[in-house]
């Protein structure tokens, strides 16, 4: 029996495809629209329909010959993709979502491409890529289709713009109160532009330099045999902890019993610069505050480890993360991110924390002057929280032990991640603890601060990078902490009772610049004493 194939025509088959598309990969969008125009179905027909009539015209751009089936195919898989991790997840594919996903580890993709992932891709992707290429495509011949086409696609977009006007008012008035919700969240259009965008700006910094910063930069006390103690400060900088999980803060689990037992400070009411480490690290890390940070600024200038740098102190990077976010390409990096074989710390491709501790440990004795060391933790990276801490710190019960949160409920998913802010309060704990048995050496000091928070399922949202006008406390509220021994009190002529008094007040990664010039007393141009937290604590010290 002769195998028959069924003809389609080819703007009919984009049609077909439009409406798939839009059914299936749009729910969340449309849900939206219905909620927010509270049932009135003109207005919601007329933004769907739009909807609807730009994807199809998108479509119709590539109906000819060869190009047609791998483009339907690649839209369809891509708008699969996407729509998977927004209805999931409640995420926004923005160019900066793209740019986490470009800059992921293996390891880290693996946990979001999971067994649901693929199923979902098998059947919503992988069928009608096999149902495309089984199809036989009729084609008009190419100036016919041309003219077709082309009046096709000015005719939905004349209807799209009539619709538009329509409700001009109540449209534009939505657009601009909830454009992300809507346009970051709109498939295919959403991840094509996104990466489209994501890709001109990478190309973009390609070609940037960066300027020197704080090149005149000198100790006030640099260390010499005679005199005090070598000044070390650690920062850890925390990765996707949000500050309400934290006992410290008021939550009502006892989540950081171990720090409690030393004198920590705790900086109740702090915010990051942004919800993702592609955003928060080099902000944090760069002299702008969040009003005045972007990308293109970070890359044209150094930072605060070039300014370290330049007083001579040789700042150390050590990494258990996905990198630096180029904040330590000119200094010295430790990468542990990967799997060290025979460790029985590390598994699956990835590391538990406890490789910082024992890295720091191993080099301490080599710091011979002045020294800022920065440990760059996996935290509680999501969604495979269970996967942050050993079994053993599995305190809180039953917890989420999939990456596939659909399988687990919200309170399981808490759980895990309640453990892993468990783990990190050990792992803290631990290095506050090598900081106290080399005292003899070391004058030294801990600053503890996340890059953002974590959604875990308030208002159906879950992990983090949110577009930061509209994300929730959850993801912009973070945790901060310091501790110091006494040594390096009195070397800095700080006040801690004066610190103590100042804990709840407003601080922020603006801060983390020029309190770490303050710590190491490094007298520099840059260097802003009205943004450093610390500085109307010291004593009898002249400002620098």
């Amino acid at each position: 029996m002769k195998f028959i194939r069924i003809s389609v025509a080819s703007n009919l088959l984009c049609f077909i495809s439009a409406i798939y598309i839009s059914l299936f990969f749009n729910k969340t969008v449309f849900k939206f629209l219905i909620e927010y125009l509270n049932g009135n179905f003109f207005l919601i027909a007329s933004v769907i329909t739009a909807i609807f009539l730009l994807i199809y015209s998108f479509l119709v751009l590539f109906s000819a010959p060869y190009l047609i089936k791998p483009m339907l195919i690649f839209v369809i898989t891509v708008s699969a993709s996407s729509a998977y991790f927004i209805d999931h997840f409640g995420v926004f594919i923005t160019p900066n979502m793209i740019e986490n996903a470009a800059t992921t580890t293996r390891a880290e993709s693996g946990h979001l491409i999971n067994g649901h992932f693929i199923l979902t891709m098998l059947l919503y992707a992988g069928l009608p890529a096999v149902l495309i290429v089984w199809l036989k495509i009729k084609h008009r011949p190419f100036l016919q289709k041309l003219w077709v086409n082309t009046l096709l696609i000015t005719g939905c977009l004349v209807v799209t713009l009539a619709l538009v006007m329509s409700n001009f008012a109540t449209i534009s008035s939505m657009f601009r109160a909830k454009k992300e919700e809507i346009v970051a969240r709109i498939n295919p259009l959403a991840p094509i532009s996104s990466t489209l965008r994501y890709l001109v700006r990478a190309n973009s910094e390609r070609a940037y330099i960066a300027a020197p910063l704080g090149t005149d930069a000198v100790q006030l006390k640099p260390y010499t045999n005679r005199s005090d103690k070598k000044r070390l400060t650690v920062i850890v900088l925390g990765e996707t902890a949000r500050a309400q999980n934290f006992s410290f803060n008021g939550y009502e689990r006892d989540t950081n019993p171990q720090l409690a037992a030393r004198k920590v400070l705790n900086f109740s009411n702090t915010t990051s610069c942004g919800t993702e480490t592609a955003v928060s690290v080099p902000c944090m890390f760069s002299p702008f505050t969040r009003a005045e940070y972007s990308s293109k600024k970070f890359r044209q200038s150094e930072n605060l480890m070039d300014v370290l740098r330049y007083a001579g102190l040789e700042p150390l990077w050590i990494e258990n993360n996905t990198g630096s976010k180029r904040v330590a390409d000119r200094i010295e990096t430790i990468d542990l991110s990967r799997m060290q074989e025979g460790n029985p710390n590390c598994e699956g491709g990835e590391c538990y924390d406890q490789i910082l501790v024992d890295q720091l440990a191993a080099r301490i004795d080599s710091f011979k002057a002045n020294t800022v060391v920065v440990l760059h933790m996996l935290g509680s990276h999501g969604p495979a929280y269970y996967r942050r801490y050993p079994a053993d710190f599995e305190a809180f019960k039953p917890a989420c032990r999939t990456s596939n949160f659909s399988k687990c409920t919200q309170q399981e998913i808490i759980n895990s991640y309640d453990n892993s802010i468990l783990y990190t309060d050990k792992i803290l704990a631990e290095i506050i603890d090598l900081l106290k048995a080399n005292e003899a050496e070391f004058a030294s000091s801990m600053i503890y601060m996340s890059d953002h928070g974590e959604s875990l399922g308030e208002k159906g949202l879950y992990l983090h990078a949110m577009p930061y006008f509209i994300a929730p406390k959850e993801q912009t509220v973070i945790p901060f902490l310091s501790w110091f021994s006494s040594d390096f009190l009195k070397q800095n002529e700080l006040d801690l009772a004066c610190l103590e008094q100042q804990k709840d007040e407003p601080a922020s990664h603006d801060n983390l610049f020029h309190l770490i010039l303050g710590l190491m007393d490094v007298k520099t141009s840059v260097y802003d004493k009205t943004l450093d937290l610390f500085n109307g604590c010291r004593m009898a010290r002249t400002a620098m």
